[in-house]
């Protein structure tokens, strides 16, 4: 009987692959462990999840009135207390939102103060323009100081915080906001102030002699530190920062100025 021949070794192409213990068969429908999700193409439909990226206000949320209350908010919170002790989230809950739309809207906390404090600013110099503006065009004379404290008086009656404020982060020794501060707000106010009092004495109702750029310094001093030292007058004299209040304040103002002032 002749015997069977030797059994040939197979080939490595031949071999049967080696498997893992526990290892399943790899299913080429289902991505594999660490493989990062693939893109969506652009245009494609959103599946179930939110298609707006993170910190971003919701689709068809009112974006200008939750903007506008998180400047409230933070008008109150700074109003309240100093920069360093303010929070975004505090911010954010008190808007009745997350800190998320404060990074959204303004950036970082120092974004938010700034637009904060120019909106107040812009707005003071804004109402101080129309209504010169409107003084002239009515044949009512030249820009009067008188209209300016008016309307400067009025403006701090209702954010009595903005020198405060003013003075805690601009005047600081390491105020960031200082030029901020000084080319966008202070510069263009002195500016129309001082036009006022040139406009007044060139019509005789200021002394011709009278030195413009000491007068705003003077005039600066006699409107705005009522409202800087209101925590102290408030308990020293008693007053009470109402519409009574800044009436008679504003009076007294413009009486002691323009008696010393005039011609």
């Amino acid at each position: 009987m002749t015997p069977p021949p030797p059994a040939r070794p197979r080939s490595r192409s031949e071999t049967p692959a080696r498997r893992i213990r526990g290892a399943e068969p790899a299913d080429p429908a289902k991505p594999s462990a660490g493989a990062r999700p693939a893109k969506r193409a652009a245009g494609a439909r959103p599946g179930t999840r939110s298609a707006r990226g993170p910190g971003r206000p919701a689709a068809g949320s009112d974006a200008p009135d939750l903007r506008a209350a998180l400047l409230d908010a933070a008008r109150a919170e700074f109003g309240a207390r100093s920069f360093a002790a303010v929070t975004l989230r505090g911010v954010a809950q008190r808007a009745g939102t997350t800190a998320a739309m404060v990074h959204y809207y303004f950036g970082d906390k120092h974004g938010l103060f700034g637009a904060l404090l120019e909106s107040a600013l812009q707005s003071v110099l804004a109402r101080a323009s129309a209504a010169l503006a409107t003084r002239v065009s009515q044949g009512a004379g030249p820009a009067s100081v008188d209209v300016l404290l008016d309307v400067v008086h009025d403006a701090l009656g209702a954010a009595p915080w903005i020198p405060q404020m003013i003075v805690r982060e601009v005047f600081g020794d390491d105020a960031p906001f200082r030029e901020r501060f000084v080319e966008g707000y202070a510069r263009p106010m002195s500016q129309l102030v001082r036009r006022a009092l040139r406009a007044e004495v060139a019509v005789g109702r200021l002394r011709d002699d009278l030195d413009v750029d000491l007068a705003l310094v003077s005039l600066l001093g006699l409107v705005a530190f009522p409202f800087i030292a209101k925590p102290v007058l408030e308990r020293v004299l008693g007053f009470a920062y109402d519409g009574a209040f800044r009436a008679r304040l504003a009076a007294h103002t413009k009486r002691l100025f323009l008696e010393g002032a005039k011609a």
